[in-house]
């Protein structure tokens, strides 16, 4: 009986001695998340502004004269598909993986 209790003593301690400890210093270290550019047009159509979140492949310069397909998409907000449909194109466009040439994904947020 006295091995289990000391066996159990012993676990409990070893646990909260080699446990992680919950340091705050994420704020000094930590870094914004970007996936891409958010651009706002106004729409004469809807007659109101509309965001976009556009992802850029990795390599991208505006004054290159490299050609990129667009992928559009409607439900196109943060909280909807873009992060989704542009981590998979970038995902699939990694030269190691190679299913999906690289590409510009432009969401209309609605």
């Amino acid at each position: 009986m006295n091995k289990i209790i000391a066996f159990i003593l012993l676990f409990f301690t070893s646990t909260i001695s080699f446990s992680q400890t919950n340091t705050s210093k994420s704020t000094a270290t930590s870094k914004p998340f970007i996936l891409g550019v958010i651009d706002e047009i106004q729409s004469k159509e809807l007659g109101e502004k509309r965001i976009l979140n556009i992802y850029l492949p990795d390599g991208y310069k505006p004054e290159d004269a490299t050609k990129y397909p667009v992928i559009y998409l409607l439900d196109g907000s943060a909280d909807e598909d873009f992060i989704h449909i542009a981590g998979l194109v970038q995902f699939n466009s990694f030269e190691w993986v190679n299913q999906v040439p690289k590409s510009i994904v432009v969401g209309i947020a609605t």
